[in-house]
């Protein structure tokens, strides 16, 4: 486990990676924290993920500025889709995907604020998967993740123990 710097369209922005043990390559995933930023929580997840067997990346979207300052940029942005913090956490995919002990297969997963992201870049910005735990929504989720969700939908159902729901009907698999 070790912080690195990765480069940015913004500048170099700091980020906790940590690694499987054993031989790779991994997927990977971009860890997006809460309002609190760069906690121990956060590096604990990554920990996590990576005992799991992806190579985790977690950066530290506050960096060019104060919290406040940050944060009022990066709530403006998380419902527009765009902007400085949607290429950091790209950038950080890219840094992951760059990697020769990643297999480029890369997810997102991010908590409240950073759940936001997660459900933002789901579709049309290069991950494989993406979670959300406890985040916001984008007000264009339901057009964006259309497809993804049927799929996970039809996908589930078919998965599914006996005692689950059916998906809506006219949800299937692509």
């Amino acid at each position: 486990m070790t912080d690195v710097l990765i480069a940015t369209p913004n500048g170099q922005m700091p980020a906790y990676v940590a690694t499987p043990a054993g031989g790779g390559p991994w997927p990977g995933v971009v860890v997006v924290h809460d309002f609190a930023g760069m906690t121990h929580d956060l590096r604990d997840q990554a920990d996590w993920l990576a005992s799991e067997g992806f190579v985790a990346a977690a950066p530290d979207l506050y960096y060019w500025g104060s919290r406040l300052r940050c944060l009022w940029t990066i709530m403006r942005e998380v419902t527009a889709g765009k902007g400085r913090t949607v290429a950091d956490i790209d950038a950080a995919r890219a840094w992951l995907a760059s990697r020769d002990d990643c297999t480029g297969r890369i997810g997102v997963i991010g908590f409240c604020m950073g759940g936001g992201y997660a459900l933002t870049l789901a579709a049309g910005h290069g991950y494989a998967a993406s979670s959300t735990n406890y985040g916001g929504c984008p007000s264009d989720a339901a057009r964006a993740l259309a497809g993804p969700a049927r799929w996970w939908a039809a996908t589930a159902a078919r998965t599914a123990p006996q005692w689950a729901p059916a998906p809506p009907p006219g949800w299937s698999a692509p």
